[in-house]
């Protein structure tokens, strides 16, 4: 007994595939991580410590793209801004530690990293929307 099977449309099927591939390192996705930077930075400059204003200015979105990988940066130039996030002296090594408390230095403010995670369900969306997007 011969079984004989055909598959109709296949050719078609890749094509989509390769297409579905290709817009996905392309404009929605471009789009999608705009939005999340800009969603980051908005949640950074509520965060960030407020002295004269320098340092909330100063955070800026970028968004990367080099071949199928996009990257979205969020980030300040401003010389202060790793100490700001990461802390000084003991604070830097033992966040939580009696000792820093009593040697001094910058506790982490963390501004940064908490906007990331106040965004990351927005985020989450985003790009939800912008994979079915491409899908369609």
């Amino acid at each position: 007994m011969a079984v004989s099977v055909e598959i109709k449309g296949l050719q078609e099927l890749q094509r989509e595939q390769e297409r579905i591939i290709k817009e996905l390192a392309g404009a929605p996705m471009l789009e999608a991580m705009r939005d999340s930077t800009l969603t980051v930075q908005r949640y950074a400059r509520q965060n960030a410590p407020w002295d004269t204003g320098r340092l909330r200015a100063s955070i800026l979105p970028d968004v990367q793209s080099e071949g199928k990988v996009i990257m979205g940066i969020v980030g300040s130039n401003v010389e202060y801004a790793p100490y700001q996030e990461f802390g000084t002296g003991a604070y830097a090594m033992y966040p939580t530690a009696k000792s820093a408390r009593m040697s001094g230095g910058i506790r982490p403010r963390l501004y940064l990293t908490n906007a990331l995670k106040t965004a990351e369900p927005a985020i989450i969306k985003r790009f939800e929307r912008a994979v079915t997007e491409v899908i369609r």
